[in-house]
């Protein structure tokens, strides 16, 4: 297993608008899914189940005890890793994690990584208060730990945001302390601490335990800040901070006139407009954008996407994308009805059953010349999106129709990429994905 390094470059981002923010008045959920290379993120559902005294349930690493009833969920999990990078439960609960780094370092014993966390915390929480408290609760009896790479040794600690549909809130955890703040407008969080000086909860203890371990001077007169005194300042921080705050910036500049397009142009990001706007491609690997394009075999990518609306009534639609958001789709999906096939298998080697792999292997294709290939997907694809941004609550049948037709258009565009890759002038690019195909048996 190759040893983690402190360099190298994993991130996600997660956000939500609350109805004061948004053109509809109900909250808004979006995440990014960042993850290695190859390792695959189908979209799966379990039902709802009863379980008798003293059962356990295996989590990726350890097993713990299980409660008498758990939820039904929908979630986007990596394929090897029992948890969810984000998902909901029959009740509207919607959760995001993120890796943060702290001063402090990471436990060395298996415990419940932050992908089982948060899916702990959609099968046994019906509100999201009750959610983010089933997380600190197995937090601190289990702590997290573990690797959360599959052919790495890589240890973080977690943030949450949590939603359903009347408020939300943000969970910056160390270990086994946390403090937690309820979502007052918007709010974008990444791979660094959010908190700042003031916090709804936390552990009674987490001022002076870093005056203890002497990440803080206790006669410093100003304020405690909890991201300033707990946060890791490193290579990570300097990959994240400018996404997080991109995240804001747009989402203060878009409140009143939040919706789905908003959320799903936000997780497509690659600085569009800025001074540091890519100069030929998000694809150069120059720059580290919310829309996640892997710098080298080392750094992660966007690895699936999810936009969820969440009415105070009524079924909610899950619209959730597979591979890096700016060449894929948002599909609608509800947690009624069972999930096409093809969405919910994926392994860590190409296959053809397997809609995250189509979706990864055309964005592949498209990154090889990305500024000439784009152009060639981008016509059809805003197409398809507009046309899956209509769709509400699916049931079995449709959403089955939306993966054929978005699979049909990919297999197509597909095969003239790889037509016009014979040539292009990026050819380092090419040389990686290359060595991608190889792997991943395409």
């Amino acid at each position: 297993m190759r040893k983690f390094n402190q360099n190298d470059i994993f991130s996600c981002d997660t956000m939500v608008a609350l109805g004061n923010c948004t053109k509809s008045g109900n909250i808004i959920f979006a995440k990014n899914s960042d993850r290695p290379l190859l390792e695959a993120q189908p979209l799966v559902e379990y039902e709802a189940a009863d379980y008798k005294e003293g059962e356990m349930v295996q989590c990726t690493y350890i097993s713990i005890p299980q409660v008498p009833h758990t939820y039904k969920v929908l979630g986007s999990k990596p394929h090897w890793i029992w948890g969810f990078e984000h998902g909901m439960n029959e009740h509207h609960v919607v959760i995001g994690n993120e890796a943060v780094w702290s001063v402090e370092e990471e436990e060395t014993e298996n415990g419940l990584l932050g992908m089982d966390l948060l899916r702990l915390g959609l099968e046994r929480g019906k509100t999201a208060y009750e959610a983010m408290h089933v997380i600190i609760s197995l937090l601190e009896t289990y702590g997290q730990g573990g690797s959360a790479a599959e052919h790495s040794d890589f240890r973080y600690h977690n943030a949450f945001l949590i939603a359903d549909p009347n408020e939300a809130w943000v969970v910056d955890t160390v270990n086994r302390r946390y403090v937690a703040r309820r979502v007052k407008d918007v709010c974008g969080i990444s791979n660094c601490y959010s908190t700042g000086e003031v916090w709804d909860e936390g552990s009674p203890d987490i001022k002076e335990h870093a005056y203890e371990m002497g990440y803080a001077d206790p006669r410093n007169e100003e304020p405690f800040h909890f991201a300033r005194v707990y946060g890791l300042m490193g290579a990570k921080h300097r990959a994240a901070y400018p996404r997080f705050r991109r995240l804001n910036q747009i989402l203060q500049e878009k409140k009143g006139e939040i919706d789905v397009d908003t959320m799903e142009a936000i997780l497509r990001d690659h600085y569009e407009g800025e001074l540091i706007e890519p100069r030929f491609s998000p694809a150069d690997g120059l720059l580290v954008s919310i829309c996640m394009h892997n710098i080298d075999e080392a750094s992660s990518v966007t690895a699936a996407g999810a936009v969820v609306e969440i009415p105070r009534e009524g079924n909610l639609t899950f619209r959730g994308c597979m591979s890096r958001p700016c060449c894929s789709v948002f599909l609608p999906y509800s947690i009624e009805e069972p999930l096409p096939k093809k969405v919910s298998y994926a392994k860590g080697f190409f296959e053809q059953d397997s809609f995250w792999w189509k979706m990864e292997r055309l964005t592949d294709e498209i990154e090889i010349d990305y500024p000439r290939n784009k152009k060639v997907w981008e016509v059809i694809q805003k197409e398809l999106q507009d046309k899956m941004n209509q769709i509400e609550n699916p049931d079995a049948e449709t959403m089955e129709k939306c993966v054929q037709e978005v699979e049909k258009a990919v297999d197509s565009v597909y095969e003239k990429l790889v037509a016009l890759n014979i040539s292009t002038s990026q050819i380092q690019r090419k040389q990686l994905i290359n060595r991608k195909k190889e792997k991943a048996k395409y």
